[in-house]
């Protein structure tokens, strides 16, 4: 019975040995393409990290062998699996693409294993030439592409999938221009008559041998053999050659055609791809692959956070220039070739401008995505844009193409027609409106009207999905300049604050605009408000740079604070911010003008003083007196140690006390917010409590010495980036529910900071310690912002249900509460008394995160 058994088993064995072993050796190839897609994806999507001018969606050259790679980063012995960098016999077209290239797969590059198909070979890797990566080359007749075509979701792959369809051709498999992959990852499978995969004499093979000849490994072995396709190029090693070119005006190429599907067998005249019958039946090639494609490639990329964060920085940055360009006059769309805009409206392409190009960060975006943004403007009154009324102009930024719902005339069309966006073709692609647009974009700006979006429509990039992938983003153009001033009445034509819409520039102060002239130091203040309160999210990162200006003869003696004030608190949604803070030391952030009410807290102050204002005392009157800030003294005069040229400083403030306090002497709480010390540690007991302003430039790090007053005429012109980082903590009692917020302000003067770092601190996209993380702040502090008390409101305190608003919680006293600074304005204040002042501030810029 033993022998019996044993010669069954060793039939059955035998019988499904060889199918079995196909079966290991396909799974084990599909595993190793599917883990080679997927680091390719890993690349594009970090690729911009190390290259913040370079867009997301570029990929890694193959690898060509060590005699070809000149890969530096790769040195000897470790050059097999490295990608290349640049190289020799590569002609370059006039805008410095290369050709397609295809090579082994760049293993090493990517941080994987060497990756080898069922039959032990390693993977060789085909890249569409406008997705391979922008070499960097000391060869100056090999630069970087000086105007690289486009990269965004709709840049088409220059490569073909073909396949036998037992016809005497292979034919296309994809149904549009638009399915062309980006890149083919090969499995070459065993040798076919006539591959010599022998080793290299020139090139370093130790890890996955053979040699670097593409036409050892892909097939067919004779050029002509399928009827002219084959899965190798032209060039040294068959590995690079002309697939089409970055010349936009001709798409679409012919691209490259690629057998991509396995086996394809002849007979005769006509091709197979699952073998035929009779003597003159010939297998002619068995390359396995898996494609990538740009909608693979770009489902991915939007997933990333800093893609997004890249995309609305950009509309953000259009939407305030716009406002700006609307009020100075002067604008125009590009013009749309073949198209005329409704008689009621100018109507475009968004135009190239220095306030938000490629040179502003985002850096590069403007050039790779300006032909998916539209722009409009009415001839007379306003537009509705999503749920706002009084929009001056809309934003249109195009999404991905749709596939499924015809927009196009002629019609009907097939559903992989329905959005084409190449230059050539039937009607011009690019240039018609309905390849881009939906719903009432696309009506309104072909027809009349005035209505754009959606209520409550998205004004963000998001996630594809739940946003579905080719939703417009409308962007209201508000009405009025970016910057809107609150001004002191009693002041008249000599106002302490101007915003000049054309030249984008923020002015606090104003020569002779003092005491001395008459003026009464409770009128002398004047703020400006960024003109848009929005969610605080996951923090902020703004950029701006100021410079005090030589008014009569030095710079003043004041300051001027960078303002993140709680909008809620301080009037939304029923109007934006239109307060500001007291004159003299105030310097409009802190105490009561009397007249637009104070600003509120919780607010965050970043101050800029010029001056000392020692020790703390309450005036009611202030042209009898001033007040004291607690200043530092930082000059030896007042015996400082060390001592500095002057006691200017930059500070961190918060919003002292909420209330009267007896142990600090404070009886008007509005007039301590930028008391440094404040509150102090036994004046307020338990929690919670406001966050203490620093006080001690030499131990404490929310205040440091900034030598504002360095030259005899204008001061130096100094950078400031600020980074708001908040991290919630909840509690049951929601009284004692806070928002622990990081705040780092790096303060960098321009004479004395290399460009690499001004560029850093200008590229609010990406965080300062990813850009530089040498780069130490000038300030930095971390607070507990405790939950502000809704009022009125009323809830019951521990009971099963949670009568407070959406977004508020109960707590201790049964009052409902909300996150501080939820929801912010950014602003700038100012004051005078005794001195003036002119300091002017440019450039300003805040990326909003998720």
């Amino acid at each position: 019975m033993i022998l019996v058994v044993m010669a069954a088993l060793t039939y059955l064995v035998s019988s499904l040995g060889p199918e079995l072993t196909v079966a290991r050796q396909d799974r084990q190839t599909q595993d190793a393409l599917v883990q080679a897609r997927e680091a390719l994806i890993g690349y594009a999507l970090k690729y911009r990290e190390s290259q913040p001018d370079r867009m997301y969606g570029y990929l890694p050259l193959p690898d060509l062998g060590s005699s070809r790679n000149n890969n530096v980063g790769c040195p000897p012995p470790l050059e097999e699996g490295c990608d290349a960098a640049y190289f020799n016999g590569i002609t370059y077209d006039p805008r410095g693409i290369p050709p397609t290239i295809i090579g082994r797969f760049p293993w090493r590059t990517l941080g994987t294993e060497p990756l080898r198909d069922g039959n032990g070979e390693c993977l060789w890797l085909i890249v569409s030439s406008l997705h391979g990566r922008i070499r960097q080359s000391p060869d100056p007749l090999s630069p970087p592409a000086p105007f690289p075509h486009p990269m965004n979701w709709d840049t088409l792959g220059q490569l073909d999938v073909v396949v036998a369809n037992g016809s005497a051709a292979l034919v296309t498999a994809l149904a549009n221009a638009h399915e062309r992959p980006v890149a083919v990852i090969f499995s070459p499978g065993p040798p076919l008559p006539g591959q010599d995969r022998s080793p290299s004499a020139t090139d370093n093979v130790k890890v996955c041998g053979g040699n670097y000849d593409a036409k050892n490994y892909l097939d067919p072995v004779s050029a002509s053999a399928l009827g002219g396709v084959t899965n190798y190029l032209a060039g040294t090693n068959a590995a690079s050659g002309s697939t089409g070119d970055s010349d936009p005006s001709n798409d679409p190429d012919t691209p490259k055609g690629l057998s991509t599907g396995g086996k394809v067998f002849a007979s005769g005249s006509t091709f197979h791809a699952s073998g035929c019958q009779g003597t003159d039946c010939v297998l002619l090639a068995n390359d396995n692959s898996l494609a990538l494609t740009p909608d693979a490639l770009f489902s991915a990329i939007r997933k990333s956070s800093y893609f997004r964060t890249d995309i609305n920085s950009m509309l953000d940055r259009m939407t305030n220039c716009l406002r700006d360009k609307f009020v100075a006059g002067g604008f125009a769309p590009a013009a749309i070739g073949g198209y005329t805009p409704p008689a009621d409206k100018s109507a475009g392409r968004i135009p190239a401008d220095a306030c938000y190009d490629s040179t502003q960060a985002p850096l590069g975006y403007f050039d790779h995505y300006q032909e998916m943004i539209f722009v409009a403007k009415p001839n007379s009154g306003s537009f509705t844009v999503n749920d706002d009324t009084n929009c001056a102009g809309v934003l249109v930024f195009a999404g991905q193409r749709d596939t499924t719902t015809p927009r196009c005339p002629p019609s009907p069309l097939t559903p992989s027609e329905v959005q084409k966006r190449i230059t050539s073709g039937i009607g011009g692609d690019k240039n018609n409106l309905c390849n881009y647009l939906e719903g009432n974009n696309l009506t309104t700006l072909t027809s009349s009207g005035t209505t754009f979006g959606s209520i409550g429509g998205p004004i963000l990039l998001e996630r594809s999905p739940p946003q579905a992938s080719e939703q417009d983003i409308a962007r209201c153009v508000p009405a009025g300049a970016s910057f809107a001033t609150v001004t002191s009445p009693a002041l008249g034509a000599n106002q302490l604050v101007a915003y000049d819409a054309g030249t984008r520039t923020l002015t606090l102060g104003r020569e002779n605009v003092v005491t001395w002239y008459g003026n009464d130091a409770d009128a002398l203040f004047g703020c400006a408000w960024f003109s848009e309160s929005r969610s605080l999210g996951s923090g902020i990162r703004s950029y701006f740079k100021f410079q005090f200006k030589e008014v009569g003869s030095n710079v003043g003696f004041n300051g001027f604070v960078f303002a993140i004030a709680d909008a809620v608190k301080n009037g939304y949604p029923l109007n934006n911010l239109t307060r500001c803070g007291a004159g003299a030391s105030h310097l409009g952030y802190s105490g009561n003008n009397g007249v637009t009410g104070v600003i509120e807290f919780p607010k965050i102050g970043i101050e800029f003083d010029q001056g000392r204002n020692a020790g703390f005392s309450e005036v009611a009157d202030l042209t009898t007196g001033q007040p004291g800030r607690n200043d530092p003294c930082l000059v030896s005069s007042c015996g400082a140690v060390p001592a500095y040229p002057a006691s200017s400083h930059a500070a961190i403030v918060y919003w002292g006390h909420e209330t009267a306090n007896g142990t600090d002497s404070v009886t008007r709480p509005d007039d301590d917010d930028n008391v440094h010390g404040y509150p102090t540690a036994g004046s307020l007991a338990g929690v919670p409590r406001p966050p203490r302003s620093h006080a001690n430039p030499v131990t404490e790090s929310g205040i440091k010495y900034v030598n504002l007053r360095d030259n005899p005429n204008d001061s130096s012109l100094y950078h400031v980036r600020v980074e708001l980082t908040p991290t919630r903590a909840s509690n049951a009692d929601a009284s004692l529910s806070n928002t622990v917020m990081r705040t780092e302000v790096w303060i960098a003067d321009n004479a004395t900071t290399s460009a690499s770092r001004i560029a850093a601190l200008k590229n609010t996209t990406r965080p300062m310690s990813q850009q530089d993380a040498t780069f130490g702040a000038t300030l930095g502090d971390t607070a507990t912002l405790y939950d502000v008390k809704v009022e009125p409101s009323s809830c019951t305190f521990g009971a099963p249900t949670d009568t407070c608003p959406a977004g508020q919680a109960c707590g201790t006293g049964d009052m409902c509460y909300r996150p501080a600074l939820e929801r912010i304005q950014l602003g700038f204040t100012g004051s005078q008394r005794t001195s003036d002042q002119e300091v002017e501030i440019q450039d300003f810029f805040t990326t909003w995160l998720e």
